[in-house]
């Protein structure tokens, strides 16, 4: 708790802390370590982990992240509503040629059972939801 408050992480709850200990606290048991110095090895590891993850939540390099951007599934009436210019069907098509090509085959019949609006998992819908964004939002490296 004490790290808690001297490395504060802006999206993280008390739950979020909790369980990155006991995440922390298991491999350090998996390594059979001695039990003595399992204490001082726990604090170490938790307040690097604790950094790092900080120093993660506010790189630039990583601000893409923390976009909260358009969520598909929530604006498909607006998107199905035929109201489109061509200019926005060019540029539309075009993303999601770009998008497709982008996938996976798994993800490819995914995405073409979410567009002809067949039902899928919630954990399918976050994965393809998150290849998608992965796909749009990474950086050009030319």
């Amino acid at each position: 708790m004490k790290l808690m408050k001297q490395i504060r992480i802006r999206t993280w709850k008390i739950e979020d802390y909790l369980q990155e200990g006991m995440i922390i606290l298991h491999l350090l048991l998996e390594e059979q370590n001695d039990g003595q110095k399992l204490h001082t090895k726990f604090k170490v590891k938790y307040h690097q982990r604790l950094i790092d993850e900080l120093r993660r939540s506010y790189a630039k390099k990583r601000s893409h992240d923390h976009f909260i951007g358009l969520d598909v599934y929530e604006c498909s009436d607006w998107i199905n509503s035929g109201d489109t210019s061509p200019d926005n069907e060019v540029v539309f098509n075009h993303l999601l040629a770009e998008v497709y090509e982008g996938l996976s085959a798994h993800y490819q019949d995914l995405l073409l059972r979410q567009m002809r609006g067949e039902e899928l998992t919630r954990m399918q819908r976050y994965r393809l939801r998150e290849k998608i964004k992965a796909i749009l939002f990474s950086e050009d490296e030319e």
